[in-house]
């Protein structure tokens, strides 16, 4: 490398101008890429866009489409955002190329500049390849917008004032990583690995607990928001999305896009004092600064324990805990050697065995105490008055229709206690479970005991979130719960707290949802799915002209009876099958648009209920409007099956459809 840079000593200079142009005009194909990038997608495609539209189109329809088209530029920062961390790595890379090597590194730093001149220059010029060709295009984009007549500069403003921050972002923490390595090819490595650790090690340690934990789910919000704010693609993706806000389109966080490229000043302020006292003949050394190298032999090993440890053990299908904790303390020791390797270049590693005995000692304490849960996190539950509200997912029963899956969010101390012991009933089961387990023997004649002896056994799938007075909050999730039929009536059991939560009819009001419906939505048409049809002996959908209002008053009639909308936690029990029909009751509505919607008035949905033989109002309004009548039933779930199983079946023909069903020849 061959550079002549005309320049005097100077003690107060920080700048110098020729290295600048000369690092400029060497690195042209980077700047004029990306130049030619922005200039096709803004500019050159609104020009193309306004010549394809202008013979197809009236000069009112073509202004419309153009102010169309010049509002939607700032929904290119999505893109924007891989595109700046992309180019903010290869904008340093090659203005501080010259730091991987002793030859240039030796010969920039001879010139008669001081590192703060140096370093300044060379970080300068590095963020003038991502601003200035943005500057370029956002006057070359104002100009193409006055020629055509839609000049907007809002949204074109919120496009390269974005953008920019990110740029700035993203190039200033390539830098400060480009400050602690030697070596080129390991400062790719080192940057894209820092922009998402947060968000893998958080993902891999989640999963570790799941295994180990019993009801473990997730770590809390709060975890994840301070891991997004860590992981700097993920939470300047959303920062820069679209939403519709006061009849308007604006970005949903540009202020924190502001308060990043803050952090991406003071990143670069880091970089420069790195650099001061960077040695040169670290080049080539893939971690630069010594204080760093402990920390970078230390967070591989932990990276490389969790993720080979948590791919071996999903590969060989999970054998048990214990091989999880195995293959994470080999994978953590192979870790640990290989940085070593990468540290003294050199295969010759085993004699530094002394520093991998208090890895392995972490990693197997640490594995340890999650395995027998020293911190007694599977055992808690809180006291009833510690509660002020939970919210329960997962409870699963039938008919399948709106009622199902729901959350229920509760504040009554009488459904708190059942909730309570609703989690009490989880943690006994899976105490019994483990005991059971081993001896072989005993699990055997443990599972023969819990099988119902009429077939009918469930599961639920429980996640609890209880907000407790402190302003904490507790999460927990359990999967695959058996519920018989026959603990019913056994007051503690699953089966007996879920049975009681579901009996209440202010809770089945919230698991359909009527409110929500009613204050927020208006209902457009109404129709019946699964209507037995006599002539044609199949199923069909029957949609009814009007009265839709009538008939969603005469359904919430009837649930307010608790005629229609019961639960059943046991889909295949006589009950069940005897009481509710095969036939729903639909409701569409349209509602206003969620948050973060653009470009919505408002979005369509629909609501079902399942019919009831006991629904009198609803029944009763749908034979005056002729929707059922002789020809058209709403066939019980049991006399649904005795079509289908015919004279043989295990149930015969009954009430509405016996005589219909006794007519056939089956």
């Amino acid at each position: 490398m061959s550079w002549e840079v005309r320049t005097m000593r100077s003690g107060t200079s920080f700048f110098n101008t020729a290295l600048f142009r000369k690092t400029f005009l060497r690195f042209w194909p980077i700047w004029a890429l990306y130049t030619a990038g922005w200039t096709l997608v803004l500019p050159l495609r609104l020009w193309a866009d306004a010549m394809r539209w202008k013979g197809s189109s009236t000069p009112k329809e073509l202004a419309e489409r153009l102010q169309n088209a010049v509002s939607q530029i700032p929904y290119l920062l999505e893109v924007g955002v891989a595109l700046a961390a992309v180019m903010g790595l290869v904008c340093a890379m090659a203005v501080f190329s010259y730091l991987y090597s002793s030859r240039s590194a030796c010969m920039m730093h001879a010139l008669p500049l001081r590192r703060e001149a140096l370093f300044l220059t060379q970080y300068l010029a590095g963020l003038s390849f991502l601003l200035l060709p943005q500057l370029a295009v956002f006057a070359l984009t104002a100009a193409t917008e006055a020629a055509l007549g839609c000049l907007a500069l809002w949204p074109l403003v919120q496009w390269l004032l974005a953008q920019g921050g990110l740029c700035l972002f993203f190039y200033s923490f390539a830098v400060f990583c480009a400050m602690f390595t030697g070596h080129l090819a390991a400062l790719p490595v080192f940057y894209g690995v820092l922009n998402l650790l947060a968000f893998l090690m958080t993902s891999l340690v989640e999963a570790v607990c799941d295994l180990f934990l019993y009801g473990f789910r997730s770590f809390p919000s709060p975890v994840w928001e301070l891991v997004d704010h860590l992981s700097p693609p993920v939470i300047l993706s959303n920062a820069v999305s679209i939403v519709s806000r006061d009849d308007a389109f604006v970005l949903y966080q540009p202020g924190l896009v502001a308060v990043y490229a803050a952090a991406g000043v003071a990143l670069s302020i880091a970089a420069l004092l790195i650099y001061r006292s960077r040695h040169i003949e670290s080049a080539g050394d893939v971690v630069a600064v010594k204080l760093v190298r402990p920390l970078f032999k230390y967070g591989v090993a932990l990276c490389a324990g969790l993720t080979g440890g948590m791919f071996t053990y999903e590969l060989l299908s999970g054998l048990s805990d214990l091989t999880l904790m195995g293959w994470i303390l080999f994978w953590g020791l192979a870790g640990y050697f290989a940085a070593e390797m990468l540290l003294r270049k050199s295969f010759r590693v085993l004699a530094a065995w002394k520093g991998a005995v208090p890895l392995a000692a972490v990693i197997v304490l640490l594995s340890l105490s999650v395995h027998y849960d020293w911190y007694g996190f599977e055992d808690r539950v809180p006291q009833a008055d510690q509660v002020t509200a939970v919210t329960l997912n997962g409870l699963h029963s039938a008919p399948y229709d709106d009622g199902q899956g729901r959350g229920l969010t509760l504040e009554d101390p009488e459904q708190i206690a059942l909730v309570l012991q609703l989690h009490r009933a989880a943690l006994a089961l899976e105490e019994e479970n483990r005991e059971e387990e081993s001896d072989p023997q005993g699990y055997t004649e443990y599972l023969y005991e819990e099988s119902d002896p009429q077939g009918y056994t469930e599961y639920l799938y429980l996640d609890l979130h209880y907000e407790l007075a402190d302003g904490t909050a507790l999460e927990r999730g359990y999967s695959a719960l058996p519920i018989v039929e026959s603990d019913r009536g056994v007051e503690g059991t699953l089966t007996w707290a879920a049975g009681q939560l579901l009996s209440d009819r202010e809770n089945m009001e919230q698991l359909y949802g009527f409110h929500d419906i009613e204050a927020n939505c208006r209902l457009v048409a109404a129709y019946l799915e699964d209507v037995w049809n006599t002539q044609t002996r199949q199923y069909e959908t029957v949609y009814i002209d009007g009265s839709t209002e009538k008939l969603w008053q005469a359904m919430k009639q009837d649930f307010a009876e608790g005629t229609i909308g019961v639960r059943y936690l046991f889909d295949n029990s006589v009950e069940r099958m005897e009481n509710t029909c095969a036939t729903d009751l639909y409701f569409d509505y349209e509602a206003p648009p969620k948050p973060g919607d653009v470009g919505i008035s408002s979005y369509g949905s629909s609501f079902s209920i399942t019919l009831t033989p006991q629904a009198s109002h609803t029944l009763a309004l749908l034979h005056e409007l002729k929707v059922l009548d002789e020809t058209h039933l709403a066939l019980t779930n049991r006399e649904a099956e005795a079509l289908e199983l015919g004279e043989g079946g295990a149930y015969a023909p009954s009430t509405q459809a016996e005589a219909v069903i006794e007519g056939y020849d089956f």
